[in-house]
Formats: C-alpha cells, sequence, structure tokens
C-alpha cells in the first residue's frame, strides 16, 4: 500500500513539475492584438474583386497603429476538372486560389513584404447546380481564411525582426 501512495505523490509531484514549467515558458501567439506592430491603411485590389474582397475582410485590423501598411492584392482563381464518371459528368473539381500580396509602409514607401500566397483543394460536384456552388464558395471563404492567417503570421515575422 506504501507503494500506491509513494507512486499517487510522485504522479502529483511531476505534473505540478510539468505546468509550472508550461506556465513560465513564456509562450506569446504570433496572432494576438497586442503583439501586432502594424495596421493595414489600404488596399489595391487587382484581379479577382469579390475573392480579394473577402481576403480583405479578413484582414481587417485596427488602424491606429503606428507602422500602417498599403497592401496591394493580386487574386486569382481557378477551377479545374479532376474527375469525370465513365458517362463523361464532372463528379469533383479542384480549385486554386493565389494572392499576390506586395506589402510597403505609407509613410517611407518601403517593402515590408512580397510574396505569392496559394492554396489549393478538391470539392465534390452535386445533381443540383446550386449546390455545388455552395460548395465552391464555402471553399473559397475557408481557404481565403487560412491565407489571411498565413498573411497575418508573414507580416507579424517581418516586423518581429526589426
Amino acid at each position: 500500500m506504501t507503494s500506491y501512495k509513494l507512486y499517487k505523490t510522485l504522479l502529483c509531484f511531476y505534473f505540478i513539475l510539468f505546468l509550472s514549467f508550461l506556465s513560465s515558458c513564456g509562450y506569446q501567439s504570433l496572432l494576438n492584438e497586442n503583439s501586432k506592430k502594424f495596421g493595414i491603411k489600404s488596399f489595391n485590389i487587382q484581379g479577382n474583386k469579390r475573392l480579394a474582397q473577402i481576403l480583405k475582410n479578413n484582414l481587417v485590423s485596427s488602424k491606429n497603429k503606428s507602422n500602417n501598411l498599403i497592401l496591394d492584392i493580386d487574386a486569382r482563381k481557378s477551377r479545374s476538372i479532376v474527375h469525370k464518371n465513365s458517362t463523361g459528368k464532372i463528379t469533383e473539381y479542384n480549385l486554386k486560389i493565389s494572392f499576390d500580396l506586395t506589402a510597403t509602409e505609407s509613410e517611407s514607401r518601403k517593402k515590408i513584404l512580397s510574396k505569392i500566397f496559394t492554396l489549393d483543394s478538391n470539392y465534390k460536384t452535386s445533381d443540383l447546380y446550386l449546390d455545388t456552388l455552395n460548395r465552391e464558395k464555402k471553399l473559397i471563404n475557408e481557404l481565403t481564411e487560412t491565407i489571411a492567417t498565413q498573411i497575418l503570421t508573414n507580416l507579424s515575422l517581418a516586423y518581429g525582426k526589426k
């Protein structure tokens, strides 16, 4: 019975020790509002306007920061056929979205970030064309939200190096 108590005591000790190491490691998220050292002043949109507007809505941030950025966005979307059944009916599409982004400081005109962000994914067709369009719209929103997170992370890292 004493070995069981010793085992429980050691287990409790290691758990408390683990929690103390975890709480004192100094981890901070890159995307929290306090760590952002930039604001987005304006957007220059080219290409697919609807796609760029969805990205813009996901990137909206506070404008009271000292480092205001101008984002030049060239948005592109392409849809290709992935699979057809034996009768020639399309059963699956591939959707690829791409954003060519250039971020410059509004006052010094210094280029902070220039990168192409691209994601693609497949989606199945439906018997109703409207359902297929809804699946495509949902996928566009998901991919754009993922790219917006990647853009914010890259901008935070670019300002973190300063």
